[in-house]
Formats: structure tokens, sequence, C-alpha cells
């Protein structure tokens, strides 16, 4: 749920990132940035709907 070109752009590079780790067969820093890159969707959804008019 990107609401901007910066928020889209961060989380296509992020996960780029994570596909590069997964192929690499690094999985606990695949899960520890998807982990985190869902939870800043979350948050981005979050401020989105309550604090954005």
């Amino acid at each position: 749920m990107a609401s901007s070109k910066f928020s889209a752009i961060f989380f296509l590079i992020l996960y780029a990132v994570l596909l590069y780790f997964v192929f690499t067969m690094q999985n606990m820093v695949a899960m520890y940035l998807m982990a985190i890159g869902m939870f800043l969707e979350a948050c981005e959804g979050v401020y989105c709907n309550f604090f954005k008019h």
C-alpha cells in the first residue's frame, strides 16, 4: 500500500534485496527483512487511514 512515490520505490528496493537474500540461501536475513517490510507497510497503512486527511 504505497501512498507515495518515495514509499513505492523504498519497498521495491527492500523487496529486491529480500529476493537477493532468498536466492543466495541466507534465509534468516531474508526472514528479518520480510518481517520489517511487512511491519513498515502496516504502519504506513495505519498512518494513511487515521492521520492523513
